[in-house]
């Protein structure tokens, strides 16, 4: 802006002092800016650097440069000049104010901020949110380039934001690579994980596909490239998973003698399995001690299984087809289930796992039998067998639960298989390590 205190008459001149608002280049951004003993910085250039542009009119017909000067202050002496293009008047803007910047590309390449998260965001209904953001070891700064995070979740994937400090530097992330089934790609070695670089945008959530408990820590890399395209930082989070290690086997009925397994394949042209599913509760959420008083004699209200469908499963998995499995889980206090349709459940009650655990579970049988699924094996069951006998599986009122042959159809050997285990009900174990 103009200052009336600035226009005085010299010996019949006209002088014109001007105000400007000045947004400074960003000491440290800029190659121009040199550290003085004094702490101070000064801008130098051997050539010219574009600051600012200002037109003006003026009220004589001829013009002066000069008029014009870098007039030192108590505290600054200027030491570059001013370059003026005289041209046409026809160029005035009428401007009260006009601003300076540098136009050397910016080296600043630092983040301001990196967030790493999990879940979604309902602004309208706060109560429904699933966000997280997990906390960085250690908290982030802009010039710590290295980061963990310890997490303990069952979740598959996190979302990952990088925002940059000034706006103008471009952001790629390395991540794990993986193939058309999500499977992680290792190089030749069989050990060594393989990485691919991806575009990301500043201020934009990246979603991420975490590595399996078990499998090697999920390391990103957020590459951040300041403008000038020389300029590089590299910030890297790794996300570990601690993890304890299950092994075991389930065997179903009689299904661990091969000559019971060849005669039924012989029969009916079926390959039988031993495959189950094993379920794993926070400890002390069920009540396993009352699921099996199903005529109420001692608990006026047991526990069921209907009950137990309401209690969130931490995890689950399933066994191989000799029923074996190895399983990775997140160490903490689990009521564990082997179970699987028409059989009896064995139950490990207050297994307490720590990190690095392997723990051998042993082997146990699932007697066949509870077809109408309450943890015993009764007159009901056989009652229930025998209301769909001779149907199969693609009968609408067909039921797995009533067929522990695995036939495909249900047969009077799935009734001698209830009757062998009449009476019998789960198994309930307090594991010890």
């Amino acid at each position: 802006m103009i200052s009336e205190e600035g226009i005085a008459k010299e010996e019949g001149a006209t002088v014109v002092r001007i105000i400007g608002s000045v947004n400074a280049p960003i000491a440290g951004a800029t190659d121009h800016f040199i550290l003085k003993d004094d702490g101070k910085y000064s801008f130098h250039t051997n050539g010219d650097v574009l600051l600012g542009t200002m037109s003006f009119q003026m009220t004589v017909d001829e013009f002066d440069i000069s008029w014009f000067k870098l007039v030192p202050s108590a505290e600054y002496n200027p030491t570059s000049g001013i370059k003026i293009s005289v041209t046409t008047t026809k160029r005035y803007e009428a401007q009260s104010t006009f601003r300076f910047t540098d136009d050397i590309a910016s080296k600043e390449a630092s983040l301001s901020n990196l967030v790493v998260s999990h879940g979604k965001q309902d602004e309208a209904n706060p109560d429904n949110s699933t966000y997280q953001e997990y906390p960085l070891t250690p908290t982030f700064d802009k010039d710590t380039l290295q980061y963990e995070i310890k997490l303990l979740e069952y979740i598959d994937d996190m979302d990952i934001t990088a925002t940059t400090l000034d706006g103008k530097a471009t952001l790629k992330i390395k991540v794990p690579k993986r193939d058309e089934t999500g499977e992680l790609v290792y190089q030749e070695d069989g050990a060594t994980i393989e990485y691919e670089e991806k575009e990301m945008q500043d201020k934009t959530q990246f979603n991420i596909t975490l590595n399996k408990l078990g499998e090697p820590d999920t390391i990103l890399t957020i590459i951040s490239t300041a403008e000038d395209g020389k300029t590089i930082k590299e910030y890297q989070v790794t996300i570990k998973r601690p993890y304890a290690t299950l092994k075991g086997r389930a065997i179903l009925a009689d299904f661990d003698d091969e000559s019971v397994v060849s005669n039924i394949f012989d029969i009916y042209g079926v390959q039988v399995n031993n495959r189950v599913q094993i379920n794993f509760y926070e400890a002390g959420l069920a009540d396993w001690e009352t699921i099996t008083d199903i005529y109420h004699l001692q608990t006026p209200d047991p526990f069921t299984y209907e009950k137990l469908e309401k209690i969130p499963k931490e995890t689950a998995a399933i066994s191989k087809d000799d029923g074996t499995y190895e399983i990775y889980v997140i160490p903490k206090k689990y009521d564990i289930q082997v179970m699987r349709l028409g059989y009896l459940d064995y139950i490990y009650s207050d297994v307490e796992l720590s990190e690095g655990d392997v723990i051998e579970m042993g082997s146990v049988k699932l007697p066949a039998g509870d077809a109408n699924r309450d943890s015993l094996i009764t007159q009901e069951d056989m009652n229930e067998i025998k209301s769909k006998m001779d149907m199969n599986k693609d009968d609408p009122e067909f039921s797995e639960a009533c067929n522990p042959s695995q036939v495909g159809y249900i047969l009077q050997e799935d009734l001698n298989y209830a009757r062998k285990g009449q009476d019998k009900m789960i198994n309930i174990v307090y594991f010890k390590k």
